[in-house]
């Protein structure tokens, strides 16, 4: 019983640093925009993450393989993880920096933003919500917490994003983050292989800065004119 109890504090006290915790740091980063804390997922976090964006709305966008897409009812469980909770998580993408994106008021993972390579090695920004937070506005806080991440924490003074042609929802939230319509790849193929026609957004900034969290090493910094 004893060593229950202590298990038991143990995570509490886990959930109570990583929700308090307020710079970055070499384990990972940390955010705030507006209602939402953003910061780097344990494993049940990131597992509530994947969760908010298997379900058929959003992998009409997203076209992920099947292998990663969380089925019901696993989906259901993983979307009750309790924020700040969870092992850490151990195999991050190398190619990728992800913030889980917490709705600290109703406690909840709600969906995830990324800064990621591109096709070309370049710096870009996605990410996606759960079913009941779109189209309410949040898609803003959570691409400009992709460009804060991009230009505050990793030092890129150009980060890209893409959208397919058609998904409006995507485009204005971009736009309402500050992103603006730059030339692109006509086309872009999804991981599940579907080529689709795209949409491309850019965000410059003329000086930056980096934290004390993971830096993203493997992006190509764009020329500068």
């Amino acid at each position: 019983m004893l060593l229950a109890i202590e298990r038991i504090f143990a995570r509490l006290t886990r959930r109570g640093r990583l929700m308090t915790k307020r710079a970055c740091d070499r384990h990972g980063h940390v955010l705030r925009t507006g209602r939402f804390l953003f910061h780097t997922p344990t494993a049940w976090e990131y597992a509530a993450a994947v969760a908010c964006g298997s379900d058929p709305g959003a992998q009409r966008w997203l076209g992920w393989l099947p292998d990663s897409i969380v089925e019901e009812p696993t989906r259901a469980d993983a979307l009750r993880v309790v924020p700040g909770t969870g092992p850490d998580w151990k195999h991050p993408d190398v190619f990728s920096i992800d913030l889980v994106a917490i709705d600290v008021a109703a406690g909840r993972c709600v969906g995830l933003v990324s800064v990621h390579a591109g096709e070309d090695g370049g710096p870009e920004t996605g990410g996606y919500l759960a079913p009941d937070y779109r189209g309410r506005g949040v898609g803003r806080e959570l691409f400009t917490a992709g460009l804060l991440l991009a230009h505050e924490h990793l030092g890129l003074t150009r980060v890209r994003a893409g959208a397919e042609v058609g998904n409006v929802a995507s485009a204005r939230s971009l736009s309402a983050a500050g992103m603006v319509r730059a030339p692109g790849p006509p086309t872009y193929r999804l991981p599940n292989g579907r080529a689709t026609e795209a949409w491309w957004f850019q965000h410059d900034v003329p000086r930056t800065s980096t934290c004390d969290g993971p830096q993203a090493t493997w992006c190509v910094q764009p020329a500068r004119l």
